[in-house]
């Protein structure tokens, strides 16, 4: 149906921008140590990525009135699903945004202040980031075939969970700074900002399980966050291996279920005068 069609097109590409961002921002993390500040950018544009190419905010990605109507009943339901998805997620984005802006404030201004509020920070943004892996894993565990977009999607999912550790680690770093080895990051900036791509790196190091010595090895915090880090990171690689073996294969433009397998027909069996000539062998047999 032309409506599976285009949630389909737009699913696939929310796989691919997602995937190209976080790669840029892995690429460059050697340039974010020059300029810190935009460690907060690209989570917010990484995060936002849903918000511009799958979400009905933008006109081509919305639906005709007459193709929802004309859906079947069950078809609909599940049309309402990915529309209130897309919805919370836009609102959780929209909450994210304006508490990041609240943060950077108060560590500038009143970092007492930023301290109380590193909570509610650590708190919208996992939301956030939560509510995105969990809407890529429900995508991907309903992909008809086993493709080169599917392979995008869970590369991108897996990235995701180091950026939602970044964030996680950056919070509490200025919760508690004595659970961090960090030198003098040489910047006239708080050390929430400052220290935000070294936090950024740290948690792809306990996703990759090679760890960190940013972590501090005696404390208790930074314990409890990579092993969270790592815990997510490999349960997300099982389920979803899990998830993506049991689906159909592609090749070419032909469709490849994996079927158990049959013994295969005698050639004889396969043409009439084969079929003849055999049952003349067995007559030509002498009995014993």
């Amino acid at each position: 149906m032309a409506v599976l069609s285009h949630l389909l097109q737009q699913r696939h590409a929310f796989y691919r921008g997602l995937l190209a961002v976080e790669v840029l921002a892995l690429v460059g993390l050697r340039g974010l140590q020059q300029a810190p500040r935009l460690v907060s950018v690209v989570y917010l544009v990484i995060s936002g990525v849903g918000v511009l190419l799958d979400s009905p905010l933008l006109p081509h990605n919305r639906l005709r009135p007459t193709a929802s109507d004309a859906m079947p009943r069950a078809l609909g339901r599940r049309f309402e699903k990915v529309v209130l998805r897309r919805r919370q997620l836009v609102i959780y984005w929209t909450l994210a945004l304006a508490m990041e802006l609240v943060w950077q404030v108060a560590l500038e201004i009143n970092p007492s202040m930023a301290v109380q509020l590193s909570v509610l920070h650590l708190v919208v943004w996992l939301s956030l980031m939560l509510q995105l892996l969990w809407s890529l894993v429900q995508a991907l565990a309903e992909e008809p075939l086993f493709n080169g977009d599917l392979l995008m999607g869970a590369a991108a999912g897996y990235l995701l969970v180091g950026f939602t550790g970044g964030i996680v680690l950056n919070s509490l770093l200025v919760l508690d700074p004595a659970a961090f080895n960090l030198p003098a990051h040489g910047h006239a900036l708080p050390d929430g900002i400052g220290h935000a791509p070294a936090m950024l790196g740290a948690a792809f190091a306990s996703l990759t399980t090679i760890g960190s010595p940013v972590l501090k090895s005696g404390n208790l915090t930074s314990l409890t966050a990579s092993v969270g880090i790592t815990i997510v990171g490999q349960l997300y690689v099982a389920i979803l291996i899990a998830g993506v073996l049991g689906k159909p294969r592609v090749l070419g433009n032909q469709k490849v279920v994996d079927t158990p397998s049959q013994p295969a027909a005698a050639p004889e069996a396969e043409h009439p005068r084969g079929r003849k000539a055999a049952a003349q062998i067995r007559l030509r047999q002498p009995r014993r």
